[in-house]
């Protein structure tokens, strides 16, 4: 799995590319839930998608730094997704619990770049 760091205030955040692009699809961004981290291995569920496949690590989780006195809010969060949008480009999002959630923030807020969101 190849990383990558993104700045986002003062939050270092992982980004991992769990496959590269085998077609044409635009990238599909995984959004994991609350406590979670981006999983190892790309999940049967996305086996068809043809683009590159990414997982974020949220701040806080995973390999992402963890900021002092909190800040898990929900515009935070997205602040992360936003930082990933503009470092990958147009992309589709997949969340699962809070990972969903913020996916559909995003999907409301950069409908310019986020070509649709699974939950």
């Amino acid at each position: 799995m190849n990383s990558t760091t993104l700045r986002h205030n003062r939050i270092d955040l992982a980004l991992h590319e769990l496959r590269p692009a085998i077609g044409k699809d635009q990238p599909l961004l995984l959004l994991h839930g609350l406590g979670e981290r981006t999983p190892p291995d790309i999940p049967s569920d996305t086996d068809s998608w043809s683009g590159s496949i990414w997982g974020l690590d949220f701040t806080g989780h995973g390999d992402s730094t963890i900021p002092v006195g909190g800040g898990y809010s929900a515009e935070a969060l997205l602040g992360d997704v936003d930082a990933a949008i503009n470092y990958l480009g147009t992309v589709t999002v997949l969340g699962r619990g809070l990972g969903g959630y913020v996916a559909l923030l995003a999907a409301g807020a950069r409908a310019d770049a986020v070509h649709g969101a699974i939950i």
